[in-house]
């Protein structure tokens, strides 16, 4: 089984808006689910009802509300996690799902008694509790962030093209190379790397650079250099054609052999092309 996705990059909640809206998201569900459903017969957990059965029911909601708060922004902000690959993003997860749990204990149980028993129990039902809202948030950002990346390319395709140098950086930080916008081709991604294709004497060369083309594309966010698919990025004023075989787009580029694939997120931009 291939595992190398797990060491692609999560963004999705990188933003602190988005961030926000997941612990918003997660305490209004949780607390209109519970107050509702009433799942795993937790309306009988304890002999209250009315009014205070409506507050305990809540507060469940406002707890998990409350370690999402925290674990999001002060916590990560401590560990200097401002940004996630999938498979950290994941044990992150494990941890605030575990907290909440714990959380849960010591409000609600008896952390005294079989603490092991109670835990295993607590994190099963913080985690069913939990998948639904957040499953829905991530996906309702997904879709936002989409959104704003096809119309920040559409900006892009209708802005002049400016000659300027652009620079390349490694994951450092640290300038390697520059090249100049009109001779920019295409960038290709590698695992950890960047594979830069660029016209220097009338021929086709290659710079290797260690960084993701997620942090090269920020660089270039003012250039004509937009993303085509999850490997690739193309200079727009160096495409000679684009053609489309069923529902796949195809793109060429000038001096490059190999044809380039566009993903079905960025083809209504790639199809104006071909009008």
């Amino acid at each position: 089984m291939d595992l190398k996705f797990l060491n692609n990059d999560f963004n999705l909640i990188d933003k602190k808006t988005d961030r926000y809206l997941l612990i918003v998201v997660i305490f209004v569900f949780s607390t209109l689910f519970l107050n509702i459903f009433e799942p795993f017969n937790i309306g009988r957990w304890y002999s209250d009802s009315g009014f205070i059965k409506f507050l305990r029911l809540s507060s469940y909601g406002f707890v998990a509300a409350l370690v999402f708060l925290f674990t999001q922004l002060p916590l990560r902000k401590i560990f200097k996690q401002q940004q996630f690959k999938i498979k950290s993003y994941l044990v992150w997860l494990i941890i605030e799902i575990s907290l909440i749990s714990l959380v849960y204990i010591l409000l609600y149980g008896n952390p005294i008694g079989n603490f092991l028993n109670d835990l295993i129990y607590s994190i099963k039902y913080t985690l069913l509790g939990i998948c639904l809202p957040y499953s829905f948030t991530v996906l309702i950002i997904y879709y936002k962030n989409q959104r704003a990346e096809i119309k920040d390319l559409q900006t892009k395709a209708t802005k002049p093209v400016k000659k300027q140098m652009l620079v390349f950086r490694d994951e450092n930080g640290k300038i390697k190379f520059s090249v100049l916008s009109k001779d920019l081709l295409l960038l290709e991604s590698t695992d950890n790397y960047v594979s830069v294709y660029f016209v220097l004497e009338n021929k086709v060369q290659r710079k290797l650079l260690r960084n993701t083309l997620k942090n090269i594309e920020n660089s270039l966010k003012e250039s004509y250099t937009i993303r085509c698919h999850r490997s690739f990025m193309v200079n727009l004023e160096n495409i000679e054609f684009v053609q489309q075989d069923g529902k796949k787009l195809i793109v060429k580029v000038k001096l490059f052999e190999n044809r380039i694939p566009v993903s079905q997120k960025y083809s209504s931009l790639f199809l104006d092309f071909l009008t």
